[in-house]
């Protein structure tokens, strides 16, 4: 039949008490605090804040940008340390890096050793 929805898609009024839970979880998303926390400050218990999260979002009416956001953090990839580093008197500094070949190493420590 056009224009029905499958038992698991079937669009359903909010009751209030439903709508009292999404407007409490809206405003903890809009806060930067813990679902505990927001609990406690508003006289909630945090059970049955958790209970009433799990549930709407059970039956679809949680919708995902109520969901906490990941956060992203930025990351600095340090370069990798050398494994080997020569400091020469006239205070030229070689570095050979980690996972070289130990013919190179030898090559490259060698070469560095002339260098007076």
């Amino acid at each position: 039949m056009a224009g029905t929805f499958p038992d698991s898609q079937i669009p359903r009024a909010r009751s209030a008490r439903q709508q009292f839970w999404l407007d409490h979880l809206r405003a903890w998303q809009a806060q930067d605090t813990s679902l505990r926390a927001y609990a406690a400050a508003n006289g909630l218990s945090s059970s049955s804040l958790y209970r009433a999260h799990r549930r709407l979002k059970r039956r679809g009416l949680l919708s995902e940008s109520t969901e906490a956001a990941p956060a992203f953090v930025p990351v600095r990839v340090a370069p990798p340390a050398p494994a080997c580093r020569m400091l020469l008197p006239d205070g030229v500094v070689v570095e050979v890096p980690q996972h070289t070949e130990r013919a190179m190493c030898t090559t490259v420590l060698e070469c560095a050793s002339r260098l007076r």
